[in-house]
């Protein structure tokens, strides 16, 4: 069976040149900025560690990372001549290097009694700084520094530094998204996962590594503890983080649809919990076990998603057929344009926009509205959104057509 287009991260990059029209157009050439996307970290003169082989997936970022020194102290470097790549970051170690990538390491505190992080604690004074600073939070049984810390949590707190790191810059969206606020229509929360705007933005930063397929097994879900190996790219990419690149993160202060049918909001709210789950090549099931076969990691490829979303849970009627996005674009009868999308529409893309053929879709999505759509990339390493909308982007160049689903009885607004 044929699933999404093998090319579609590399298409997908050229949406970066869209970025730059909105945060500092004309102000760097796109040769520049590709080159610093797919720029190598160098291993130059970096510390090497006894248990990261030179095959490893991470080394270089391993190499670059802990080859960074702030305040004296090197970051990740928490045993000697080892790394342990696979093993789960501690939150202890997790509020060390957090607090030194914010290069908060000086920040003055008055000790609180925290029951299990006594005075002598070998990262005591870190953990302080990191709840001071609201990189990570105290439980009511203490700060637990042995746990091993969530990807929502890391990311969580990787955005926090970010915003540490780039105080002047316009950090709306992580309000304007908090599941306590997001109304997308008037009176509508879909009740969102907690981490549903930090996800949005660490996906959009780029803090994630998306394994390629042949190593989906080591991809993570939003409640899998963080590995140290996975730690070291989220940090390189803080510590490499382009002002371009947060300055356009204003775009999603304002994610708003049109007034949408109950149906509507029942498929989407569904859809929006599964912000943060991985891009699995043939993935479309949130477990590893899924009704049609065993995947490497639970998670979803481009159109595995709107596979789950609208067949498998919604089941609307997508032949087995047509599981691939070219499949799904080819029997979409009619095709819906542009302007006339609606709400739960899937959405195709390719690389001549409405010219191309069905054949060429590499990309699947379902939309949502007002040019936004949820999908799941490997270029945001999961399920995400996105808009049809910003300027340059490949999403609104290579826009196909989309394929209606709902009756329209579905689509009616109760006013």
């Amino acid at each position: 069976m044929a699933y999404a287009h093998p090319t579609e991260v590399t298409r997908v990059r050229r949406a970066a040149s869209g970025v730059l029209a909105l945060a500092i157009a004309g102000a760097v050439s796109l040769a520049i900025l590709l080159a610093a996307l797919l720029m190598s970290p160098s291993e130059a003169g970096a510390r090497k560690y006894r248990d990261v082989s030179s095959g490893h997936w991470a080394r270089a970022y391993i190499s670059w990372v802990t080859d960074q020194r702030i305040g004296g102290q090197r970051l990740l470097d928490d045993f000697g001549s080892s790394f342990r790549p696979n093993r789960a970051l501690t939150r202890a170690q997790a509020a060390r290097v957090l607090v030194l990538a914010a290069q908060r390491q000086k920040t003055a505190f008055k000790a609180m009694e925290i029951v299990d992080v006594p005075p002598d604690h070998p990262y005591h004074d870190d953990i302080q700084r990191a709840t001071k600073l609201a990189l990570l939070g105290i439980y009511k049984d203490g700060f637990r520094p042995d746990e091993p810390i969530a990807l929502w949590q890391f990311h969580r707190a990787a955005v926090r530094v970010a915003r540490l790191r780039f105080p002047a810059e316009d950090w709306s969206m992580l309000k304007a998204l908090d599941r306590r606020n997001w109304e997308p229509n008037p009176g509508w929360k879909p009740g969102v996962p907690k981490y549903f705007a930090t996800e949005v933005a660490a996906r959009y930063l780029g803090l994630r590594f998306n394994h390629p397929a042949g190593d989906d097994r080591l991809e993570l879900g939003p409640m899998d503890p963080v590995r140290r190996d996975e730690a070291a790219y989220t940090v390189y990419q803080l510590l490499r983080l382009p002002q371009w690149r947060v300055y356009s993160l204003r775009t999603f202060n304002k994610v708003r649809f049109p007034r949408l049918s109950e149906r509507q909001k029942e498929i989407l709210s569904f859809a929006f919990k599964w912000v943060g789950y991985p891009h699995i090549y043939g993935g479309e099931f949130p477990t590893v076990e899924s009704p049609y076969g065993r995947q490497e990691h639970g998670g979803f490829d481009c159109s595995g998603f709107t596979w789950w979303v609208m067949k498998i849970k919604h089941a609307y009627p997508i032949p087995l057929s047509q599981r691939s996005a070219a499949q799904m674009a080819a029997g979409a009868k009619p095709r819906i344009k542009r302007g006339a999308l609606e709400a739960c529409d899937l959405i195709f893309f390719g690389p001549s926009g409405p010219e191309s053929s069905a054949a060429s879709s590499y990309h699947a999505a379902l939309y949502i509205g007002d040019g936004w759509f949820i999908h799941s990339t490997g270029s945001s390493a999961g399920v995400s959104l996105a808009s049809i909308s910003w300027p340059g982007w490949a999403w609104t160049t290579d826009l196909m057509w989309g394929r209606r689903l709902l009756k329209k009885a579905e689509l009616r607004v109760v006013r």
